[in-house]
């Protein structure tokens, strides 16, 4: 079994003590805790001495366990905690809530997580499925049964960590719970001991395995039962010893435990069986057991779908889009007609899912995404899912994968990566595609092209392009309002500004925004043109004046139009310069121009693998816009992403005009390595919602786990 020395013997964290108290008589007051819940833990990975944050939820745990003990009358007089960023936070907020953060606080390494070797950042589940539930529960439980191991090669090893310097670690490094202890045993002994027989209380903060071992010693709990204690996140357990630094047992314990959790004890053990239950796999996860749809509205004021669905894993809730600039070819949005809502009513849908579909999607596992959406297909029957509407049947296809992503204990976005056979060790964060100035069917402005985007392909992570983005378009609100008046700032549906300008006017507003901005070589420029809404029927003919006077000119001409906006300004991408059925002028622009910017397919394709398999045999385009609801599941969406990446096309996943709150397209963007992402401008909160999931997202997987697109969005890690 492998080992960890130090280089220099030391006793490691001599604390001073304030005041003049003595020796004092047993009983002596020790406190554990164990960090509250981190980022990793929502992940469900293994973590070991990987140091991630606390979750917003584990820092509200850690405070309420300060204000517990606040309660108790428990004020510690020392304080120990690990190296570890997660266990320094929580004992730094418990001494907050406790009034305390003036008492002496010793960091040790020997107090770390045990250290996962080769299983650390693997997701327990998946890793269960690969080499079998007992095999990982071994590892993760046992007493010394050692995981595989991590080389000094490997970012994960401890050599590689600065904090670490003055330790030696073996070239093949791993840690078991038997390891673990000879670590935190003789640190305990030596330097918490005798703080304890000081009459000092003292409280540890730790981790999972290493207050595991020390509670194995502690309450002499043998080899056979340790597997089966569990510690919760940010509960106190405090143990009262007597002279001999013996256990004096609480009759309110938990056996094996003799000490005392402080809380709500029914809370406390769900709590543990929670943990208990993080490797766990079932044949059949969960079950649904209702669906309940009902009519809302969207962020134009239309009535939409939203959709509950119930399963032994709770409620999960997911609401419908829907588009102002909507293809011929998109599967069908049933509405209800007649004057109500003017005609946009959506109640067909909602009873089409609480009396036809939902009762014979109940009973199904959530994790089935595919049985789900081609159960409903099959039922509707219809090409373009017109007999129930596909917006009823992606509102349960949406909350199905929310659904299923909790029954695998898994964030949304690692749910869609493993429908979709995403394996990356990495997962790509998208390039924000800004739409900052909004015309066509978006805006009551004369501008033909319905978006144009600030694409900050130049920054180095998602945090940085979402400050980049937001610094331009106040920039850009600026100069509008300076040129053209207070009345052009106002925004369009996703949020952009509606000047008075024309198409090439557009370009330099957004040029001169992003220098002013002090961003000039950081940001490209993108265009959605949605062409189909300004194509003349009957002609080879688009109407660039087509809202007022008229302005027609030949699809050459526009294409050329195009190029020379490319000429003169940072075009990295143009979304459906052409109708939806022009397609000798998409192949004759594509051929010419693909090569040197994206042209991206919508309402040529609408997520339609039937509709992408021409466009690729016509090399008609260059990418995907990822629009869910044109194809209306999941399942098809996936799998339209796929044949698209194999032919190797971008992927730009999109909202709606039409949006709601609901986040789940950040997911999709990260599960499926789109490597970029539109969803409007930083304005307006059901368009912010993405970008905030985004935000999230990053911050939970760490810079060391993501990639950012940036300027290689075309082509990302993962291919399909």
């Amino acid at each position: 079994m492998t080992s960890v020395f130090e280089k220099k013997e030391k006793r490691a964290g001599n604390s001073c003590w304030f005041g003049n108290r003595t020796e004092s008589n047993a009983p002596y007051t020790l406190i554990l805790i164990r960090h509250g819940e981190s980022e990793w833990n929502i992940a469900n990975k293994f973590t070991g001495w990987h140091d991630c944050p606390l979750s917003l939820k584990g820092i509200e745990e850690v405070k309420k366990a300060g204000k517990i003990l606040k309660a108790e009358g428990l004020r510690p007089d020392a304080a120990y905690t690990s190296m570890l960023k997660r266990a320094i936070c929580t004992l730094h907020h418990v001494l907050e809530e406790t009034d305390l953060l003036w008492i002496p606080v010793t960091k040790a390494w020997q107090l770390n997580e045990r250290h996962y070797g080769g299983l650390t950042g693997l997701n327990k589940v998946k890793t269960a499925e690969k080499y079998g539930e007992e095999q990982v529960i071994a590892w993760r439980r046992s007493y010394d049964t050692p995981p595989p191991t991590v080389n000094t090669s490997s970012k994960y090893h401890p050599s590689n960590d600065t904090r670490y310097s003055n330790l030696t670690f073996p070239e093949e490094f791993t840690e078991t719970l038997s390891t673990t202890l000879d670590r935190v045993r003789p640190y305990f002994e030596q330097n918490i001991i005798p703080d304890l027989k000081a009459g000092k209380t003292v409280i540890l903060s730790a981790h999972g395995n290493s207050l595991r071992a020390l509670v194995k010693y502690l309450d002499g709990i043998d080899e056979k039962t340790i597997p089966n204690l569990h510690i919760p996140t940010g509960v106190p357990l405090v143990y009262q010893l007597d002279e001999d630094m013996k256990v004096i047992p609480d009759d309110r314990a938990m056996a094996p435990v003799r000490g005392r959790y402080l809380g709500n004890q029914e809370e406390i053990k769900a709590m543990i069986a929670g943990v208990q239950g993080q490797t766990h796999v079932k044949s059949s996860v969960s079950i649904i057991k209702k669906i309940k749809a009902r009519q809302i509205f969207d962020s134009r004021g239309n009535p939409t779908v939203e959709v509950d669905m119930t399963t032994d894993d709770g409620l999960f809730r997911a609401s419908v889009p829907s588009g102002a600039s909507t293809g011929a070819y998109e599967a069908y949005e049933l509405r209800d007609g007649g004057s109500k809502y003017l005609g946009k009513g959506c109640l067909k849908a909602v009873g089409n899912v609480n009396d036809i579909l939902g009762p014979i999607i109940c009973g199904m596992d959530p994790t089935d995404q595919r049985g789900i959406d081609e159960t409903m297909i099959k039922i509707d029957g219809t090409a373009n899912k017109s007999k129930l509407g596909a917006n009823a049947i992606l509102g349960i296809s949406l909350a199905a994968s929310k659904a299923g992503a909790a029954a695998r204990g898994l964030p949304l976005y690692a749910h869609y990566a493993e429908l979709a056979g995403n394996n990356e060790n990495k997962y790509t964060m998208p390039v924000p595609c800004f739409n900052v100035i909004n015309g066509g069917s978006h805006a009551g402005n004369k501008l033909a092209f319905q978006e144009y985007f600030v694409i900050p392909t130049g920054a180095a992570s998602f945090k940085e392009a979402m400050q980049i983005g937001c610094e331009v378009y106040h920039n850009l609100g600026k100069i509008i309002k300076a040129k053209f008046g207070g009345d052009a700032t106002l925004i369009g549906d996703e949020g952009g500004f509606a000047p008075p300008c024309d198409n090439r006017e557009g370009c330099e507003l957004i040029v001169e925004a992003i220098e002013k901005a002090g961003y000039k070589g950081k940001c490209s420029i993108g265009l959605d043109v949605a062409a189909s809404e300004f194509k003349v029927k009957g002609e080879d003919a688009y109407d660039l004046d087509f809202k007022y006077d008229g302005n027609k000119i030949s699809g050459e001409a526009l294409g050329e139009l195009y190029e020379s906006l490319a000429t003169d300004y940072p075009i990295v991408t143009i979304e459906d310069p052409f109708d939806e059925d022009d397609w000798e002028n998409w192949s004759k622009f594509t051929v010419k121009n693909g090569a040197e910017y994206q042209v991206v397919g919508d309402d040529l394709t609408v997520t339609n693998p039937k509709k992408i398999r021409r466009a690729i045999d016509e090399h008609a385009c260059t990418a995907l816009l990822l629009k869910v609801n044109q194809i209306g599941t999941i399942t098809e969406s996936i799998d339209a992403v796929k044949q698209s990446k194999q032919a190797g096309w971008g992927i730009m996943t999109s909202h709606r005009s039409g949006e709601t709150e609901d986040t789940y397209i950040a997911d999709l963007a990260v599960g499926l390595c789109t490597g970029q992402i539109k969803t409007g401008a930083p304005c307006r909160s059901e368009r912010l919602a993405k970008y905030n999931q985004l935000l999230r997202i990053e911050e939970q997987l760490g810079a060391e786990n993501v990639i950012f697109a940036g300027s290689e969005f075309r082509t990302t890690s993962w291919m399909g």
